[in-house]
């Protein structure tokens, strides 16, 4: 991302009319290095419709905090420019969170492939995937688990790719005989993916296309496109040394 784009950015974020949520939070300053960051306390504070800086056909969501939860909104196109998966023939999205599930397979229906939606319950979520013959897997950790039976079974996949904020590399160890790629994609529901890594003996994330991350105490994200809430200098709880695979 180039300087002038991220300024060019930051003015129509600060101009936009329809919402002043980064105007109150950034004041006078213009850099984007002194623009103090937000985060998901912001986002549970501030109602959804005081955060929207465009409208378009778009995914509403509820993503939970706790006992807490706030609303996140991202245009169709928006997901569809997101590298939750690779592409394939048949994927299959299978999520521990429905809302996320739905917002994953919008994704592939904006890449041009038809995905199998798993059911919560595992059985069935594993019977429709052989029979749907699928050949990719977007999941989580958790979810990813509850779905070992089937790859015991069943043809290798071409690709899993598992969303999240942290990995358990060791246990996730066995599953590299299941698939020719398996990706770990760090993402957050509000922020989407921003970094990804290959499954293996060393981790070391890099950032996704459109992706800055800055390293403090936790890693800070900001994406260089104008999304319904944009994401600039956001600050996650994801410890920065994660990034490094330690």
């Amino acid at each position: 991302m180039t300087g002038e784009h991220l300024h060019t950015l930051i003015q129509t974020v600060r101009d936009a009319p329809e919402s002043d949520f980064y105007r109150t939070r950034w004041g006078k300053n213009v850099r984007f290095s002194e623009l103090p960051t937000v985060a998901r306390e912001d986002f549970l504070r501030v109602p959804l419709s005081k955060r929207r800086y465009k409208n378009e056909r778009a995914l509403v969501k509820i993503v939970h905090e706790g006992a807490r939860m706030f609303l996140s909104e991202w245009s169709f196109a928006d997901i569809g420019r997101e590298a939750f998966g690779l592409l394939s023939k048949r994927p299959t999205v299978y999520m521990s969170d429905p809302h996320e599930a739905i917002e994953k397979s919008m994704w592939c229906y904006e890449r041009g492939m038809v995905p199998l939606i798993g059911e919560k319950d595992p059985d069935i979520a594993m019977f429709a995937a052989g029979k749907y013959q699928v050949d990719s897997l977007i999941t989580d950790a958790a979810a990813l688990e509850k779905f070992k039976p089937y790859f015991e079974s069943h043809e290798r996949l071409s690709s899993i790719s598992i969303l999240g904020t942290s990995f358990d590399t060791d246990r996730l160890a066995e599953y590299a005989a299941y698939a020719e790629t398996i990706r770990l994609v760090l993402a957050l529901p509000e922020v989407g993916a921003f970094a990804e890594a290959s499954l293996g003996s060393s981790i070391r994330f890099t950032p996704l296309p459109g992706c800055i991350i800055e390293r403090d105490t936790t890693l800070i994200v900001s994406k260089d496109s104008l999304l319904v809430t944009p994401i600039l200098r956001y600050r996650t709880d994801i410890p920065a040394t994660a990034y490094d695979g330690t």
